[in-house]
């Protein structure tokens, strides 16, 4: 898991200096900000699995601007749902910011429940990991 975690960072990183280099190519661009969606996802799971191996959704709210969210909570197999700790905040901060809403199409379907009124969506980690990995393989296919 943890040489997944750091490919995901390293591939995150990419994907967000391909995001800006390709702002005047809007399909580039569109491309890799839906890998930035997932590989986002991808660690925000592995973040919260280092942290609490039970965890199998992560609450990620709104902030007050639309487009800016932030990971609120862990929900347990039970449902039982937990404020994160500081320690889990801290590391997370900026990878749900990274889930906006023109990625939606990338992240959306990695959630157990979307409530677009509310503001609120449940992240299921087993869907952000399988995302992880998938980006991943996408990335060591060679190109054609």
């Amino acid at each position: 898991m943890a040489a997944d975690e750091e490919a995901l960072t390293a591939a995150l990183s990419e994907e967000i200096a391909a995001y800006q280099i390709a702002a005047l190519l809007p399909e580039q661009r569109a491309a890799a900000d839906l890998e930035l969606a997932r590989c986002s996802a991808a660690l925000v799971a592995h973040v919260l699995l280092r942290h609490d191996s039970a965890v199998v959704a992560v609450r990620v709210e709104e902030g007050l601007d639309p487009d800016e969210r932030f990971a609120s909570a862990a929900i347990s197999a039970e449902g039982a749902e937990r404020d994160l700790a500081d320690r889990e905040s801290d590391e997370l901060d900026g990878l749900a910011g990274n889930l906006t809403d023109g990625n939606a199409a990338a992240w959306h379907p990695l959630c157990r429940d979307v409530d677009d009124r509310g503001g609120v969506c449940v992240l299921d980690v087993a869907r952000a990991l399988e995302a992880g990995r998938d980006v991943l393989a996408r990335r060591a296919a060679p190109s054609r």
